[in-house]
C-alpha cells in the first residue's frame, strides 16, 4: 500500500503518458496554477503508455513515477524515501525467471538468500528485514505469517517491480519494516500488443508464452490483456524438476475519459515447485576426507519428495475524476494459494561421522485465502501559494490460513553415495486454523511550495487474529491497535539534484502470550533516512543515494525471570548506505549498478544459539543470518540502432555478493562475484532472438548458511536461449 504525487504544471507530461510516445518536456519548479516561480526543474524525458500512466512511466531502464511510495502518481525526485524499480526491459534483457532473479540488480535487496533453493522458498530481504511482497497494491501471504504459501507468479506476466526501502505501514498497514515489493501487472491496452516466444536451454528446459493485448472495440472503450506461459525444466539437483502454467487476463472498461475500471485475474499451477534442501557447512563450506558435497546431489529422497503449488488472484482497479479536485480509487482483490509440500530434509552429520548425514521426514499442507480492498479519495488543490495532494483511505484485509504439519523419522544418507530406502509419511502433530483481520484508516498530505516538497501521513489500525489447533487442544487470540507516521521534506535544485529527508514508523502483529497471560504486542520499528536523488538535465538517467538508521523494538525473546515464556525486550538495528542508478546514457547504452553497505545487528536479546564447535552463545551483538554487510551490481547493454549490425546488442552483468554469517557468527560465508552475459539480435522485421548466460563461470558456492547444518548452494551456471516473434 503505497505510492506518490503530481501537480498542474505537469498537465502536459500526463498528457503526454495518455498519448504515448516520447518526449522532452519542462516542469516548472511548482506544479500548479498557483506558483508564482518562473524557475525550471531539470529536463525529464517521459515515455510511457498512454492507457495507463498510473503504474509509473519508463524510459527503458530509468524510472520516473511510481505510486507504490505514495499511492498517487508522484515523480520519484519528489519522494522523500528510497524506491527502487524493475522495469519492464531490464526484465526481457535479463530473460528473468523469477521475482527473485529480477531483485538481483537492486539495491539493499538479499533476493535468493536461499540460493538454488529460491524458488521453493522465494524469501525477500531488504535492509536486513523482510521484504513483503504485494500484487498491484494488495497485499500476498509471506513466510512471515505462513510457512510455504507464498506466492512466485510468474514475472513474465509483470510491467514492472516497485521496491519501497524501509518501514511502509502508513499506507500499507501491518508489514515488517523491510519495505514492500509491489508487483505491477500487465494492464490492457489500446495500442496492440502481439508477441509469442520460446525459450530453451540448461537442464532441458522447454518454455514459451505469449502476450496479447488491444482494443476490443473501435473506439477503445474496451481494451484486453491476454499472458501466458509454461514451463517445463529440470534443476542442478538431480532428480527434481520444475513445472509451471501460468494465464493471466485483464479487461479495462473506460466509458469515458474520467472513469475507468480493470479487472485483473492471474492462474498459476505448479505441480513441481523445484528444489529445496539444505546442506551441512561441514561438506559444502569445509573439506570432508571425500571432498566437497555436489551441488547436484540430493541429500532429500525423489521418491518421497514433492511440492505442488496452487495460485490464483483475481480483483479490480476502479478509479473516478469527479472535478479536477476530486478522484476516488477503489482497488479490491481475493488470492488464494494451496500449497501442498513433503520433503526429507539434512540435518548435518551424524555426530563423529563425515559421511552419514542425518535426515528428517517433514509435510507441510496450507491454504491461504487473503481478501483485501482499499478506498482511497484523493483531492488537488491550492491555498494561496502552496499546492496539496491530499489521500485519505481505508482499506480491509482478512485472511483465512490452515496450515497442518508433520514430522517423522528417516534414515541416514551417504552424500558421496546416495541409497535412497523407503520413508513412511509422518504423522500430523499440528493443524492450525488462523483467522486474521486488519482495518485501516490513513490520510496524507503532499505540499509543493517553490522548490520544496513536504509529505506528511498518519495511520490507525485495528488489527485481530485467533487461532484454533484441534491437534493440540489450542486456542488463542489477540487483538491489537497501532497507530503510524511518517514525514519527509525534498528540495529540487534546477541542476537536477534533490536532497531528501524522511521519517517513517511501522508495525507488525506477533503471535505469542506473555508470562503475565497478556498477548505479545506488535514489533515496531523507526526509521531515520537521509539522501539525495539525481535527474541530470539533458540525460535519461536517474541517481538515488540514501543512508538510514532502521530500528525494529517489541522483537519476542526468552523471558529469563520465567522460563518457557517470552517477553518483548529483543531489538534489531541496522544501518547503511545505498547507491543505485539507472541510465541510457546513449539511443544505445543501458546501465543498472547499486552498491549496498549495511551494518546489521541483534542489539538486544536473551535468545542463545549453538556454535559450530558446540558451544553456546547469545544473540545479542551477532549479526543476523545471511545478510551480507556489502553488496555491488552492474549491468550493460550496449545495441546498435545503425550500420550493417543495426538490431545486435551484448550485455554483461557482474554481482559481488559479500561475506556473511549463520545465526551463531561463528560460521562465515565467503564472499563471491558472479558474472551474467547475454546477447540478443532484433532482426527488425518480427523476430527478436537472444541467448542469457547466468553464473558463467559457474561457480559452486554457498550463498548462506542458518547454522552449522542448514546452508544452501547458490545456482550454477545457465544458458537460455530465447526467441520472440512480434507483430
Amino acid at each position: 500500500m503505497m505510492s506518490a504525487g503530481v501537480r498542474n504544471s505537469t498537465a502536459f507530461t500526463l498528457l503526454l503518458c495518455l498519448l504515448g510516445g516520447t518526449s522532452t518536456v519542462y516542469a516548472q519548479s511548482t506544479d500548479t496554477p498557483a506558483s508564482t516561480s518562473g524557475a525550471q526543474l531539470p529536463e525529464v524525458k517521459i515515455s510511457a503508455q498512454r492507457d495507463n500512466p498510473a503504474v509509473g512511466a519508463a524510459d527503458g531502464y530509468v524510472p520516473v513515477t511510481a505510486t507504490t511510495a505514495t499511492k498517487t502518481d508522484t515523480p520519484l525526485i519528489e519522494t522523500p524515501q528510497s524506491v527502487s524499480v524493475v522495469t519492464r526491459d531490464q526484465m526481457t534483457d535479463q530473460n528473468v525467471q523469477s521475482v527473485p532473479e529480477a531483485l538481483r540488480y537492486t539495491a539493499g535487496v538479499v533476493s535468493e538468500i536461499r540460493g538454488g533453493s529460491a524458488a521453493g522458498a522465494p524469501y525477500l530481504f531488504s535492509r536486513g528485514f523482510y521484504l513483503e511482497q504485494f500484487l498491484d497494491g494488495s497485499r500476498l501471504p509471506s513466510d512471515v505469517s505462513f510457512g510455504y504459501a507464498i506466492p512466485s507468479f510468474d514475472p513474465y506476466g509483470l510491467e514492472r517491480i516497485d521496491v519501497l526501502h524501509g518501514p511502509s505501514s502508513v499506507l500499507y498497514g501491518q508489514a515488517n519494516p523491510g519495505g514492500v515489493a509491489n508487483l505491477v501487472s500487465k494492464q490492457p491496452t489500446t495500442t496492440p500488443v502481439h508477441e509469442v516466444f520460446f525459450t530453451t536451454g540448461s537442464h532441458n528446459r522447454v518454455e514459451g508464452g505469449f502476450d496479447l493485448g488491444g482494443a476490443l472495440t473501435p473506439d477503445g472503450t474496451l481494451s484486453y490483456r491476454l499472458t501466458a506461459a509454461a514451463t517445463d525444466v529440470d534443476t542442478q539437483v538431480n532428480d527434481t524438476k520444475q513445472k509451471h502454467v501460468y494465464i493471466a487476463p485483464a479487461i479495462t472498461w473506460k466509458p469515458d475519459q474520467d472513469t475507468t475500471l480493470t479487472v485483473l485475474a492471474k492462474y498459476q499451477r505448479d505441480p513441481d515447485v523445484g528444489y529445496y534442501n539444505f546442506v551441512p557447512a561441514l561438506g559444502s563450506l569445509y573439506d570432508t576426507p571425500n571432498g566437497k558435497i555436489s551441488s547436484h546431489t540430493n541429500l532429500g529422497d525423489p521418491n518421497f519428495d514433492s511440492h505442488s503449488k496452487t495460485q490464483a488472484s483475481i480483483g479490480y482497479e476502479f478509479e473516478h475524476h469527479f472535478n479536477p479536485v476530486w478522484t476516488f480509487r477503489q482497488n479490491l482483490r481475493y488470492t488464494y494459494v494451496r500449497d501442498d509440500f513433503s520433503n526429507v530434509f539434512a540435518n548435518g552429520f551424524a555426530s563423529g561421522s563425515d559421511t552419514e548425514l542425518n535426515r528428517y521426514s517433514f509435510f507441510n499442507d496450507e491454504s491461504a485465502k487473503f481478501f483485501t480492498v482499499d478506498n482511497q479519495a484523493q483531492a488537488k488543490f491550492s491555498t494561496g501559494a502552496v499546492a496539496h495532494t491530499v489521500l485519505m483511505g481505508f482499506d480491509y484485509q482478512r485472511v483465512l490460513y490452515r496450515e497442518t504439519v508433520g514430522l517423522g523419522a528417516a534414515p541416514q544418507l551417504n552424500p558421496f553415495a546416495p541409497v535412497y530406502q523407503p520413508i513412511a509419511t509422518p504423522a500430523a502433530f499440528s493443524d492450525d486454523n488462523i483467522r486474521m483481520k486488519q482495518f485501516g484508516l490513513y490520510a496524507q498530505d503532499q505540499i509543493a511550495w517553490g522548490k520544496w516538497r513536504f509529505l506528511i501521513g498518519g495511520r490507525e489500525d485495528w488489527a485481530s487474529s485467533d487461532d484454533n489447533n484441534p491437534l493440540t487442544q489450542s486456542v488463542t487470540s489477540q487483538s491489537e491497535r497501532a497507530f503510524t507516521w511518517r514525514a519527509g521534506l525534498v528540495y529540487l535544485f534546477d541542476n537536477g539534484f534533490a536532497p531528501y529527508a524522511s521519517f517513517a514508523k511501522s508495525f507488525d502483529p506477533q503471535a505469542g502470550v506473555l508470562a503475565d497471560g497478556s498477548a505479545a504486542k506488535p514489533t515496531t520499528a523507526r526509521q531515520y533516512e537521509v539522501g539525495v536523488k539525481y535527474q541530470p538535465p539533458g540525460y535519461n538517467s536517474f541517481i538515488t543515494a540514501s543512508a538510514f538508521d532502521l530500528n525494529e523494538r517489541n522483537v519476542l525473546t526468552s523471558d529469563l525471570a520465567h522460563p518457557g515464556f517470552s517477553d518483548q525486550a529483543g531489538q534489531v538495528r541496522a544501518r547503511g548506505f545505498e547507491l543505485e542508478g539507472h541510465a541510457s546514457l546513449t539511443n544505445n547504452l543501458n546501465i543498472v549498478a547499486s552498491y549496498t553497505y549495511l551494518s546489521n545487528v541483534t542489539t538486544e536479546s536473551n535468545d542463545t544459539t549453538t556454535t559450530i564447535d558446540g558451544a553456546t552463545t547469545s544473540l545479542q551483538g551477532k549479526t543476523p543470518w545471511g545478510i551480507p554487510r556489502h553488496l555491488a551490481s552492474a549491468w550493460l547493454d550496449y545495441t546498435l540502432h545503425g550500420g550493417t549490425l543495426r538490431g545486435l546488442g551484448f550485455s554483461g552483468g557482474v554481482r559481488y555478493l559479500g561475506a556473511s554469517y549463520d545465526q551463531s557468527n561463528s560460521i562465515r560465508v565467503p564472499s563471491v562475484t558472479l558474472i551474467d552475459a547475454a546477447i540478443h539480435y532484433d532482426t527488425g522485421a518480427h523476430w527478436l532472438f537472444s541467448v542469457n548466460g547466468t553464473n558463467l563461470f559457474n561457480r559452486q558456492y554457498v550463498s548462506t548458511c542458518f547454522s552449522a547444518a542448514a546452508c544452501t548452494y547458490g545456482d550454477g551456471v545457465e544458458v537460455l536461449a530465447t526467441a520472440r516473434y512480434r507483430w
